[in-house]
C-alpha cells in the first residue's frame, strides 16, 4: 500500500512538471502571436470608432474596384495625414 502511494506521488510530481513545461511552451507560442493580435485589436477598434468611414470605403472599393480607387487614395493620403495632426 505504501509503495502504491509513493508511486502515485511520483506520478503526480511528473504530471505537475509536465504541465508546467506545457504551460511555458504555450506562453512562448502566444508571445509570438501577441504582436499580431495587438495589431488586429487596433484595427477592430478603429472600425468600431468610425463605422461609416469604413463602410463608405468598402462600398467604394466594391463599386470602383481597387485599380480606380488606388489613385484617389494616394491623392487623399496627404490630406488625411494633415487632418490627423490637427
Amino acid at each position: 500500500m505504501i509503495g502504491m502511494l509513493r508511486e502515485f506521488a511520483q506520478r503526480k510530481q511528473a504530471l505537475a512538471a509536465r504541465s508546467a513545461a506545457q504551460r511555458a511552451a504555450i506562453a512562448a507560442d502566444l508571445q509570438t502571436v501577441a504582436g499580431t493580435l495587438a495589431s488586429l485589436d487596433r484595427i477592430v477598434q478603429a472600425v468600431r470608432q468610425r463605422p461609416f468611414l469604413f463602410s463608405a470605403a468598402a462600398v467604394a472599393l466594391v463599386l470602383l474596384g481597387p485599380r480606380r480607387l488606388l489613385p484617389w487614395a494616394l491623392r487623399a493620403a496627404p490630406f488625411i495625414a494633415l487632418l490627423r495632426r490637427g
